[in-house]
């Protein structure tokens, strides 16, 4: 496939050099149908289009609208940016869970969406060899002209510059940016109403812990005292191995890249897991559990009382089950006092949106985009209607009508998505905090919890690597990731010895060629840090 995508570039730009060359100089497309120039006032921007377009995207459903609606048409939000704007989209949306497979089959076939939303999936060589093979446009050009909002959100500081660019400098999506800084919103969560019923205190150490659950499973009968994720720890909170130093990925420590499941604190966390699963505290099927959050219906039945969930959760279980009480926990930690240094990570940069440069109307895709990071653009993406979704309170700040917060036939989650812009989906800029408003205080103290410790040791998400780095690194992360995976399991279980295997588990990531992974993404982190 790699020798027909690279026919497929050549062509592209054999077609594009000969006949579009974008008609003009950089910054100045125009093709069939573009839009209107872009004007320093907004109301004078709209519509975007004196005639009408279509605009197809690539986007996952969000999963809060699973089985309430299938076409992004359906929602508010999008239904009020076409009257806006003047441009009908057409959505593609791949099935739940199948998201990845869609976009590799879209690859494939070399038919891209113009535009295209990224979510747990990426060009397989990263955004810079995107553009070379001719799927993706360029954006830098375009930064002062029709993409003039994005240019100036992302110039807010250095690390939002840093994180929007690519490996070889270039500009190859529009990312969703936060309006602040969100802290951990996920982590450990525990029954409360069980503690005090056992006369236990907050459990702070892993020995606190192993009681908790020892009686959790004797004295409550719980199945589960205590649910973890499929691949035997917990993704995005990163809640039980923290304590060990260590989480599931790549960290670096002062500065210094390591992979974490070949560190010793990796094989410790391993190695207590084993003896919890032995003596049955966490689920011995924890293998077809999910990957990131509980089972709700494992902690509304009372099978489980400790387990990785969103701060939101809290309260949602606690009105599911009346007498039931849910506090947020910090990570075990081997000693009291220990420092942590792992946790879920502060948010301010969300997923990218790119556009394709087979794209008819690149310019009127630009704009759009661009107008969600404008204040009138964006207060609909996160607000909606005024006296519909949203009023003013008398500091003069938006918030959420009781349609959003209260809404008799959907959760919060289910309303946001049903009549604003889902997180993540077409970029834009995203004001978090809107969903406060609904949070019981109780669910809030989450944030204080889970921040005590810090997040010093885990790597940026969106380190730029070179086309040639992002080669060479993607596929030798896809082995060793799906070979960690395995032997996690197997180490938990029993299935392998830790002890004698571990040695053997080490010399195959390295043949693996997973010390010159950890040296790729060195260099990719020694870049970021090293620009200004």
């Amino acid at each position: 496939m790699k020798e027909r995508m690279r026919i497929i570039s050549i062509l592209l730009i054999l077609v594009i050099t000969a006949s579009v060359l974008f008609s003009c100089s950089a910054g100045e497309v125009s093709r069939k149908g573009s839009g209107r120039e872009s004007g320093s006032k907004r109301d004078s921007m709209l519509p975007l289009t004196d005639e009408p377009v279509t605009l197809t995207v690539f986007a996952g459903l969000d999963s809060n609208l699973e089985g309430i609606i299938k076409d992004y048409n359906d929602n508010t939000f999008f239904q009020e940016l076409e009257k806006r704007t003047g441009v009908h989209l057409e959505f593609v949306i791949p099935e739940i869970g199948a998201e990845s497979d869609a976009y590799y089959s879209m690859i494939a076939s070399d038919n891209f969406t113009d535009i295209i939303s990224h979510n747990n999936y990426a060009y397989p060589e990263g955004l810079d060899a995107a553009i070379d093979d001719g799927y993706y446009l360029e954006l830098t050009p375009y930064l002062n002209t029709f993409l003039k909002d994005y240019s100036t959100l992302r110039n807010r500081d250095s690390f939002t510059l840093k994180s929007t660019t690519t490996g070889s400098g270039r500009i190859a999506a529009c990312y969703s940016l936060y309006t602040q800084k969100q802290g951990p919103w996920m982590g450990l969560q525990v029954r409360k109403d069980w503690l005090d019923e056992l006369g236990l205190k907050v459990p702070v150490t892993f020995d606190d812990w192993e009681n908790m659950l020892t009686l959790f499973k004797t004295r409550k009968g719980a199945y589960a005292p205590l649910c973890i994720g499929a691949n035997g720890f917990l993704e995005y909170s990163h809640g039980l191995s923290a304590g060990f130093g260590v989480y599931e990925d790549f960290m670096q420590v002062n500065g210094k890249v390591s992979y974490g499941p070949a560190e010793e604190g990796w094989k410790e966390y391993l190695t207590l897991l084993k003896d919890w699963y032995k003596k049955g505290l966490i689920d011995h099927n924890f293998m077809i559990n999910g990957e990131w959050q509980v089972d709700r219906a494992m902690v509304e039945s009372g099978q489980t009382g400790a387990w990785n969930a969103m701060y939101i959760m809290m309260s949602q279980y606690e009105q599911a089950v009346p007498g039931m009480d849910v506090i947020p926990v910090s990570s075990p930690v081997k000693k009291a006092g220990d420092a942590l240094h792992i946790r879920r990570e502060d948010s301010i940069i969300g997923n990218p949106v790119s556009i394709s440069a087979k794209s008819k109307h690149p310019d009127i895709a630009m704009k759009l985009l661009d107008y969600l990071y404008t204040k009138e653009g964006s207060l609909l993406a996160n607000y909606g209607t005024e006296n519909d979704t949203f009023t003013y309170n008398a500091g003069g700040k938006p918030q959420v009508t009781d349609k959003i917060s209260e809404n008799k036939k959907y959760s919060m989650g289910q309303a946001q998505a049903m009549y604003l812009l889902p997180p993540n989906r077409l970029g834009g800029l995203y004001d978090w905090t809107r969903e406060l408003k609904a949070v019981p205080r109780q669910d809030l103290e989450a944030y204080n919890v889970w921040n005590k410790g810090d997040d010093a040791y885990i790597l940026p998400d969106s380190l730029a690597y070179t086309r040639e780095e992002s080669k060479e690194r993607s596929k030798i992360v896809a082995d060793i990731t799906k070979y960690r995976d395995s032997m996690t399991v197997n180490f938990i279980t029993g299935v392998i010895d830790i002890n004698s295997g571990w040695d053997n588990y080490i010399s195959e990531l390295k043949k693996m060629n997973l010390d010159r992974a950890v040296k790729i993404t060195q260099q990719a982190l020694d870049r970021f840090n090293r620009e200004p």
